[in-house]
């Protein structure tokens, strides 16, 4: 794509998004992401959209600060996610890591967190169904099925996840299992809430345990690739159960009405109401309205005989009976039928961070709370949770870097490694006068061409394509002829014991010469190259003098790195 259409694409791409990743720009252009960093720093500075750390922003939608006069503008360089958009966010844990980077972010902008079906740390409230309950009351029903079936042993298949609420569905299941038939656990493998993963485990599971006629799946998702499995094995449905946690949308709701079905009852957890109630509860919490510590949702088993007592049938598809599931559900928050709802005290944006896009439970989810939030008015951001953690993990690498450029001054000779955090420093650098600037990075030498005050060296040598960086006897033989006041120096992997490690072997030998040519070494990082060992040595963790990082490297560590005489400076 040529630049003035692209451009043109980006612009319009953003506005209508009012926010896009660099990432997310980059698939859609079909170019890289570096081309796209390059294009958002032009846009921005034609005033065509506000640039952030990660990705762009519409005019429209960039957040407001004041001047000193008083009127509003922008910040030149505000640090912008979709999180720092909302009101009050709907989260579901994905794992620690990410969970403490979102309750970090949700803290320093005192956003309120509503957690959906699984507990997290900062929560105001959570929105969940009884998992253990409901596996209990859904493997009662199928042991008693199966036992009047004439089924004298059930050999079970547990396709399971790692996380607390999925980990009690299983459990709930089997002792429900085993309170109404002789059962037997063959297997119980975690398929990572992935179509694909459960396929090929189920697939596996079945080959060499031929005598496995039940499986148990923890959603939608994981039941849809089991089923796939039994069907490319030919397994007979008269001898085979797939049990599904969930009924999320139209597709287990189908397969369970449909003729020679594996999929014989369900566990429905009705995501009509599960959004209601998550909703209800945002607005609860941005009106700081006292909330219960845990909303609980209805569960029902069904099967093709009760399904449509909850359920009709639409030309949009299945949709709940909200009349009968007011008689005969315990619904926490009851639907307001008679009173409108006041509009004065609305929180304009609800987040929903959404970890798997691809699940029919979250698609369902994310078109329910649309709906009912729209009622009134309340915009809706859905976020997906990796993109929101990268682009969390790109705001801190600027934030290292513009820490770093304050360690520069006048008249310095400083040696710049590459790595992730590189283009940001060379961004930073570009304020600067009267230094010199030695670099292995084609990246950092591009960003600071022709910049006016810097007197600019690179090592030489052969280019990696893949890393963009210079490499092998020429540029290390140059750096025995350079010597630099500081080297900020970037690897992949750091730890007490094996120092600093980096993962491309050519690039190694590069990085400790700029170690040998350096007065002072002072070490680039983000908490994520932590605790990791990339495989080959760089050098000890001695030879740094100082380093910069940001504060999600937990305290402890930064304490053990302090007491080997490493400066910590936080960004």
């Amino acid at each position: 794509m040529k630049t003035i259409p692209r451009f043109e694409r980006i612009i319009s791409l953003v506005d209508e998004k009012g926010f896009l990743s660099v990432n997310e720009l980059s698939r859609l252009c079909d170019v890289s992401e570096m081309t796209i960093r390059r294009d958002l720093q032009q846009l921005d500075a034609q005033k065509q959209l506000h640039r952030t750390h990660g990705g762009a922003i519409s005019f429209h939608a960039a957040t407001p600060v004041m001047n000193e006069n008083g009127a509003d503008g922008l910040a030149p360089e505000a640090e912008v996610l979709l999180v720092d958009q909302v009101d009050v966010l709907i989260a579901t844990s994905v794992n620690p890591y990410y969970d403490g980077l979102l309750i970090d972010r949700a803290s320093k902008k005192k956003i309120p967190i509503i957690a959906e079906s699984i507990e997290m740390p900062n929560q105001l409230t959570s929105v969940a169904v009884d998992n253990y309950q409901a596996g209990v009351d859904l493997g009662q029903w199928v042991g008693q099925h199966l036992a009047e079936q004439g089924l004298e042993k059930v050999y079970l298949l547990d396709l399971t996840f790692h996380q607390p609420n999925t980990q009690n569905r299983s459990r709930g299941f089997i002792d429900g299992l085993k309170d109404t038939c002789q059962s037997e656990v063959v297997l119980s493998i975690n398929a990572q809430s992935r179509y694909a993963m459960a396929y090929q485990l189920a697939y596996d599971a079945l080959t060499v345990y031929p005598q496995i006629n039940l499986i148990f799946a923890i959603n939608d998702t994981t039941a849809k690739g089991a089923i796939k499995a039994c069907r490319a094995l030919n397994i007979n449905p008269d001898r085979m159960n797939v049990i599904p946690f969930g009924l999320e949308g139209d597709t287990l709701i189908n397969e369970l009405l449909a003729e020679d079905t594996y999929c014989k009852v369900g566990l429905a957890m009705f995501p009509e109401i599960v959004s209601f109630t998550c909703v209800e509860a945002a607005i609860a919490a941005f009106n700081q309205k006292p909330l219960p510590e845990k909303y609980v949702t209805p569960h029902v088993v069904l099967t093709a005989k009760t399904l449509t007592d909850y359920y009709s049938r639409t030309s949009d598809g299945w949709e709940l009976n909200w009349e009968y599931a007011r008689r005969h559900l315990n619904i926490p928050i009851k639907p307001e039928q008679d009173t409108p709802r006041s509009t004065s005290n609305l929180p304009g944006q609800i987040g929903f961070l959404v970890p798997f896009t691809e699940h029919e439970w979250y698609k369902n989810l994310i078109r329910q709370v649309k709906a009912y939030a729209g009622q009134y008015g309340i915009g809706v951001q859905v976020i997906d949770a990796e993109q929101n953690v990268r682009d969390e993990v790109e705001i801190r690498r600027r934030q290292i870097a513009n820490k770093a450029a304050t360690l520069i001054q006048p008249g310095d000779v400083v040696l710049v490694d590459g790595g992730p955090i590189a283009a940001y420093l060379a961004e930073e650098l570009k304020q600067k006068r009267d230094i010199t600037v030695i670099t292995d990075s084609v990246v950092v030498f591009d960003t600071l061409n022709h910049t006016p005050g810097i007197t600019l060296i690179s090592t030489g040598g052969t280019l990696r394509h893949s890393s963009q960086m210079l490499v092998g006897p020429t540029a290390e033989g140059a750096l025995k002829e350079l010597r630099a006041d500081k080297l900020f120096l970037m690897v992949s992997g750091i730890t007490l014991d094996f120092g600093l490690s980096h993962h491309t072997i050519s690039e190694i030998s590069m990085k400790q010469a700029m170690i040998r040519s350096a007065r002072e070494v002072i070490l680039l990082a983000d908490h994520t190259s932590f605790g990791e060992e990339a495989g080959i040595q760089v050098a000890p963790l001695t030879v740094i003098h100082r380093l910069v990082t940001d504060d999600a490297l937990p305290p402890s560590i930064r304490l053990n790195i302090s007491k080997t005489g490493v400066q910590i400076m936080l960004a």
